[in-house]
């Protein structure tokens, strides 16, 4: 739930008394990001502009290193805010242009090369996943003969989700910059019990995408950043977008988490917790996100019309929302979104689009709430659409 009335296939509820602490500079906002005052192309952030002031305001509550939000209108335009810092030793404060790990929001990319896979008849949605993994695992993964390309798309397979328990987190601890593959993590995936027969019910379990990237890797025979760049980010120019490596781009916003539970935030970016695997090893800036935005939603460059419309029909009830093809589908009080959001070591993110608007909004952080706070988003449909209809 984004914000009240406002239902969203995510795993963050908004506490009511918290709406509160928002409303002052929420009527401030509305002004700011009403349509009629949004006629000019923002494409720098300027410290006195209300939205910058929302997101300070915000990144404080929260108890955030820094954070960036873009805003895409249906005409192109696009509006950025940033605040906070991107490094410590030496600061560096945070700008639009600061790269982050976007988490799970890689897991609608994923589906979006899957789906283009399927349109060119290279694969079938209705075939068992069993059919594009080594033989050795065929077995060994529980659901994979009988839970099909569809079902793990919806994270509808029952296959258990590989980072259930400290395993692999004790794997990372010894090695943090182990440059972890997909193909490596079967056997972690390997020999756990099915949750319950494919299709019946929907449980988000990274394990489907990370399956999925060894799907995509075996039917294109190349590494899965080679597929994404020639299938979503030169199409959608998103030239500041790829998975994670060593050593770290100067770009990259440095990522902090409360990694002891201690309630401080340490630096945490070169710890390797999925660098290279189709679940969320991307990075990317928030005007590339609004890119491949307009790329899958609006240009019709990514994915056709039926290949889209299936992928957001096609869903799975998912406690307040549905689950689509790596898509989450909510409704709200200003008409239907589609989005995701997405947790990584030291970051978070946000993306949503708004079909009746033509809209798109990114938040990307480089840290972990230490405190209670709803979504960002839902802060602000108000002053972008208007009135609730």
């Amino acid at each position: 739930m984004l914000a009240p009335n406002l239902t969203f296939c995510g795993d963050k509820i908004v506490i009511a008394g918290l709406w509160r602490l928002w409303m002052p500079v929420l009527f401030m906002l509305i002004a700011a990001l009403s349509a009629s005052q949004v006629a000019y192309a923002a494409e720098k952030t300027e410290p006195g502009d209300p939205l910058v002031k929302f997101l300070r305001q915000y990144v404080e509550q929260a108890g955030l290193p820094g954070a960036v939000i873009g805003i895409g209108y249906g005409d192109g335009q696009m509006r950025f805010a940033a605040t906070g810092y991107a490094a410590v030793n030496p600061d560096k404060g945070m700008t639009r242009e600061r790269q982050f790990y976007i988490g799970s929001l890689t897991k609608m990319m994923t589906a979006v090369v899957v789906l283009q896979l399927a349109s060119e008849k290279r694969i079938d949605l209705a075939d068992p996943i069993a059919k594009w993994l080594p033989e050795e695992f065929r077995d060994k993964i529980a659901n994979a003969r009988i839970a099909t390309i569809r079902d793990l798309l919806r994270n509808s397979s029952g296959i258990p989700d590989y980072l259930d328990g400290e395993f692999f987190f004790e794997l990372v601890g010894r090695d943090p910059q182990h440059g972890w593959r997909n193909r490596e993590l079967l056997p972690l995936i390997a020999g756990r019990e099915a949750h319950f027969k494919p299709g019946t019910q929907y449980n988000p379990s990274n394990s489907n995408y990370i399956l999925l990237g060894v799907l995509i890797e075996q039917v294109e025979g190349d590494h899965i950043e080679a597929v994404f760049n020639r299938r979503i980010f030169e199409p959608a120019e998103m030239r500041n977008t790829s998975f994670g490596r060593y050593p770290r781009p100067d770009d990259l916003a440095r990522g902090f988490d409360d990694a002891n539970g201690d309630g401080k935030l340490e630096d945490v970016t070169d710890f390797d917790v999925g660098d290279q695997l189709a679940d969320g090893g991307v990075i990317s800036t928030a005007e590339d996100l609004l890119k491949f935005g307009r790329a899958l939603f609006a240009d019709g460059i990514l994915l056709g019309p039926n290949a889209l419309e299936r992928a957001t029909t096609d869903t799975l009830f998912a406690g307040e929302g549905s689950y689509g093809y790596g898509m989450m589908i909510g409704n709200t009080d200003w008409g239907p979104v589609w989005g995701h959001d997405g947790i990584y070591f030291g970051y978070s993110a946000e993306f949503s689009w708004f079909p009746k608007q033509g809209v798109t909004i990114v938040f990307l952080s480089n840290g972990r709430a230490l405190n209670e706070v709803p979504p960002v988003t839902g802060l602000l449909l108000s002053g972008l659409f208007g009135k609730a209809q």
